[in-house]
Formats: structure tokens, sequence, C-alpha cells
């Protein structure tokens, strides 16, 4: 199979040969239109940078529709100022209006961060969101299940994350888990991947942005998420397929009430090497 083709219309600049993380992209003279290595096809990760590199739209790639590829609109991009201000705004809403956010509505905002960035491109970051009232009840015992076997065994990390407080405040029908959000949405991705916990944690992070952006609240469940680490059972449970792990998860819904100011945050230390 021929990795890609080129139009009359390359000049050969070489940017897409610069482009290509995995150099499967070659120039043999300065000039003249590029060639792939051959026997190396496997290799390619279908990042496209070597599409997009290209002044004159003469690079065709094989595995690419190039209809698929979307023009960019810098004059959408907010400016310095206002991305300052989203990211300060963000918050960890810990109290919901019950009233669940509509499926399209989620649907959306994993939609708009299917291009965070994963290790080596591998895209395998998957959701699991866990909707309505008795899907939610079911989570939330999953959890408290595994503070219960947590406290009983007197664990370091019962002490560390003080679980039989947690446990004491459920039993007194607090929601200390999922703080009333009518949803959590979990980003799991293969464990023998490449960088899975990274890659899920920042698909969840773009997603926090993506949920401040269009009015939602969200918040980082962290009982859920060390739930997820320690047993694999809470994983099936949720239909987390098999050979993936649940490594972040976000609280989901609309905030109850609406905050007006932004808390002082210290500048953290930094150094130049």
């Amino acid at each position: 199979m021929e990795l890609f083709t080129v139009t009359d219309g390359c000049t050969g600049c070489g940017l897409c040969v610069a482009a290509c993380p995995a150099s499967l992209v070659r120039q043999r003279t300065p000039g003249q239109p590029p060639q792939a290595l051959a026997g190396r096809e496997a290799h390619c990760i279908r990042c496209g940078h070597c599409v997009i590199a290209c002044p004159t739209k003469s690079f065709v790639h094989t595995l690419l529709p190039q209809d698929a590829f979307e023009p960019i609109r810098r004059k959408e991009f907010p400016s310095p100022a206002s991305l300052r201000h989203l990211l300060m705004a963000r918050r960890s809403c810990r109290a919901y209006d019950p009233a669940p956010v509509p499926r399209d509505g989620i649907l959306a905002l994993i939609e708009s961060v299917r291009h965070a960035p994963t290790g080596h491109n591998m895209r395998q970051v998957g959701y699991v969101v866990v909707d309505g009232p008795a899907r939610m009840d079911a989570a939330r015992q999953l959890v408290l299940d595994w503070i219960g076997l947590e406290v009983a065994a007197d664990s370091p990390r019962a002490a560390e994350l003080h679980l039989a407080g947690a446990a004491r405040a459920a039993a007194r029908g607090k929601d200390v888990i999922f703080r009333g959000a009518p949803h959590v949405v979990v980003a799991h991705a293969p464990i023998e991947g490449i960088s899975p916990e990274v890659d899920a944690t920042i698909a969840a992070s773009w997603l926090e942005i993506a949920a401040t952006a269009s009015g939602f609240g969200a918040c980082w469940c962290g009982y859920l998420m060390f739930a997820l680490a320690a047993h694999p059972q809470v994983n099936a449970a949720l239909g987390i397929p098999a050979g993936h792990r649940g490594y972040a998860a976000l609280l989901l819904g609309r905030p109850a009430t609406r905050v007006g100011q932004i808390p002082p945050r210290d500048m953290p230390e930094v150094h130049f090497y």
C-alpha cells in the first residue's frame, strides 16, 4: 500500500518531511517531491501532520480522507485574556441541580474534546457515562463497598482519606461520593497502553474545561477513581471494556448555584533551567 501521494502542486519545500514524527516521509533531493519510507507503513500513527504541513494542499494521505480535514478558523480562537479568565473561573462543583443533562449535551462535550492528545496518537480513550438515578445509586454503592473494605482492613488508604468518616456520613444519608450530581463520566483506556492514565487524565481535564465553558459544573470524583484503581470488579460493574481501566472520573451536572467570584490562588514556584 502506498502511504501517500503528492499532486502536481508540490513545490518540494520539505515541510511534510519535517512534520512526520515517525520519519516516514523522505526527500532524497531538496526541492524534489517527497517519498514514503518503503516497508514502514504500519508505523504511521495517522496524526495527519504531514497533510496539514503542506502549504499547497498537495499531500494526500491514503489512510486519511481529505474531506475529513477541517480548516482552522483562527478568528474563533479565544483571546489570551478570555482563555485565562475561563481557566481561572473553573471550579470544583460540589452542589448540583438534580435534573439530568440531556444526552446530546453530554455527547457534544465529549465530541469537543476528541482532539485531546494521547501518547503515540493512540486515541484509545473511551467514556462511560453513568446516567439516571438508579445507575448512580448502584455506582455509589460500589464505591461505598470499596470504602467498607478499606475501613475494615484499617488500611493506610482508609486513614489517608478519612474513609471511616465518609462511611459514617453516607450512613446518615449524605451523598459524600457524588455530591448529588446527576451523572459521573469515567474516562477509560487500555491497561497495556503506552500512557493510559495520562491520556485519560488529559481527556478528562479537557472535558472539565469544556463543561465550564458550556455552563455545566464538574468535579473530579476521587473516591470513585481510587475504587477503580483498587478493584477490577468496579470497572466491570460500570461496563468498562475488558482490558481497560477507568483512570479519571468527573461528576457532571448543572450547578445548584452560580458563583460570581474567583478565589485567590498563589503563583506556583517557577524555575527556568
